[in-house]
């Protein structure tokens, strides 16, 4: 394929021609430091790909892949938020044409608008540029494979070297207090839910915002307007949490890692930082706090060490970072490398000390450039919503690849939810690590029972979830099935009952099947479990039951 490379005030710089890589299926061509030079503070990268066979399309900001083609795409990029790729496929999922860049370091706007004369998508990616800008390739893949397996060709283009090795305890499910109490935490409350987490299985304890505010409220329309005004300061509230650094080391001695969150951008407009630091903001007040910008030194120098200050003085094992996207993207003032050696600096001071430290990544920033950076990969934001969950789910695990801890977002259900979407829950955040957010000690008994008994089930194959492989099915713009598979165990995540044949395959030895569909599903099994865990024959998984079938 022809690609057209243009600089500064759209001056044109050539053409390159693109060429296999290898014995693989996909082809790549250089931009050098030749091109960079004369491109000055801007290279826009253009072609055009026909409208074939081509029924939907995806990228890394979105959620799930959509089946329609709009008229335009586009979408932001930088180190700190997504990256260059976008895929168009058809109807049976095949790939059609994979457009991106290697660099994930730059700004860039990625931009694809239907051309109807032509019959072709517009392709056009422009990167900021600057003098530390490296020479990159440009990613292309015409093949008619399964779209989300040409990530795998894409992440060894980009980040050759890169093995996955995270801390065992990245591995361990989470409680997490957010959806539970929101701001409403006060140190009685997290010194029950401590006893209760370790009780019941959980590995690693986060205290979510509103540890770090004297306030004690919950997200509700009358709330959100000004949440984040006293953030940024990041001192614990002595008022809410007093003696901290005790309740932290008692957590620690139930076998619990303890992380507390953090957002190192946003600081609230009524927080001492915003008064008495000066420095230019990058937003607008939104919820109560500004952006700050990352290239400020005495902003950066000031929040980086009440970040590293909150892990020494209170013993942390580590932090959960949000927000880091919550920096603006702007082509002309670009900002994704001053980000990036924020958060690098930050946490591989916090490793020196402790190399088995947890950071959490949100989403949006849990990329390839980022798979060395933090040690999990959280889904965002989705509660009482177990499907969705596992969409998210489904897109971090196409991204990141195998042996990488993706986490769910925190469990949440309405205290009087059947049994069975409880287990649906539940089983849905297997699919990455799983996370809970109840109030654990106001839980029905049955509840109580569904989660300890698929939390157990997830420690059990805890060697296939960390080391299997996964596969992704969807149809249309819904997951059919996720599967992960190690040695001679198969675990199949069936979102649909009629797909239950198609996802075993020719696959041989133990297979457990989980049922998230909306149906029963017959199937001939060695055993099977209801929503509960309890025995219920052989021949039919319920609903938000597993099956076990030896082939």
């Amino acid at each position: 394929m022809k690609i057209r490379i243009y600089g500064k005030n759209a001056k044109y710089l050539g053409e390159l021609n693109s060429a296999r890589k290898g014995p693989n299926l996909f082809e790549t061509c250089r931009i050098d430091k030749e091109i960079l030079n004369k491109a000055e503070s801007e290279l826009s990268i253009k072609c055009e790909i026909p409208i074939l066979n081509m029924h939907g399309f995806w990228s890394p900001d979105m959620f799930r892949p959509r089946m329609k083609l709009d008229w335009r795409i586009d979408f932001s990029c930088a180190a700190h938020r997504n990256f260059p790729y976008l895929s168009f496929f058809s109807q049976d999922q095949r790939n059609c044409a994979t457009v991106g860049t290697a660099n994930l370091m730059d700004d860039a706007l990625v931009a694809a608008a239907m051309n109807q004369q032509n019959g072709t998508y517009d392709v056009s990616i422009v990167v900021s540029i600057s003098d530390k800008t490296e020479e990159f390739e440009i990613f292309l893949d015409f093949s008619e494979r399964p779209w989300p397996e040409i990530m795998h060709d894409y992440r060894k283009l980009v980040r050759p070297d890169w093995k996955p090795s995270y801390p065992e305890a990245a591995w361990l499910p989470v409680y997490c207090t957010w959806y539970a109490v929101h701001a409403a935490v006060e140190k009685r409350w997290l010194d029950e839910h401590v006893d209760a987490a370790a009780a019941m299985g959980f590995g690693t304890f986060i205290v979510d915002d509103g540890w770090c505010f004297d306030d004690m409220k919950r997200v509700k329309p009358e709330t959100i307007g000004s949440w984040y005004e006293r953030i940024g300061d990041w001192q614990v509230s002595e008022k809410k949490l007093p003696d901290f650094k005790a309740h932290v080391e008692r957590a620690q001695k139930l076998g619990l890692k303890y992380l507390l969150w953090v957002s190192p951008f946003m600081v609230g407009m009524k927080s001492k930082f915003y008064a008495e630091t000066e420095c230019d903001y990058l937003t607008e007040e939104d919820e109560g706090y500004r952006v700050f910008d990352p290239v400020n030194e005495e902003a950066v120098r000031k929040s980086m060490k009440y970040m590293l200050d909150l892990v020494s003085d209170y013993g942390l094992d580590g932090l959960k970072i949000d927000f880091v996207d919550a920096v603006p993207q702007f082509p002309e003032k670009p900002r994704g490398k001053a980000v990036f050696n924020y958060i690098s600096t930050l946490l591989n001071t916090i490793k020196k000390e402790n190399p088995a430290a947890l950071f959490e990544f949100r989403q949006r920033y849990s990329t390839p450039i980022m798979l060395d950076q933090a040690t999990q990969f959280r889904a965002g934001d989705v509660p009482f919503d177990f499907i969705e969950n596992l969409h998210r789910i489904a897109q971090i695990r196409i991204c990141a690849g195998d042996k990488v801890p993706v986490h769910a977002d925190p469990v949440y259900w309405h205290p009087s939810e059947a049994a069975v979407n409880v287990a649906r829950h539940m089983i849905c955040s297997l699919a990455g690590v799983p996370m809970v957010s109840m109030d654990l000690n106001e839980l029905p008994e049955e509840q109580r029972v569904i989660i300890k008994y698929w939390l157990g089930f997830y420690k059990e194959h805890l060697a296939a979830f960390q080391n299997g492989h996964w596969q992704v099915e969807y149809e249309f713009d819904h997951l059919k099935y996720i599967t992960v598979s190690y040695e001679t165990e198969k675990i199949i995540f069936l979102c649909d009952a009629k797909h239950g044949t198609e996802a075993i395959d020719d696959f041989h030895g133990s297979l457990y099947l989980l049922n998230i569909s909306n149906e029963a599903v017959s199937m001939n099994c060695h055993s099977v479990q209801d929503c509960r865990g309890a025995t219920v024959g052989k021949d039919v998984i319920p609903m938000a039951g597993q099956g076990m079938v030896v082939i």
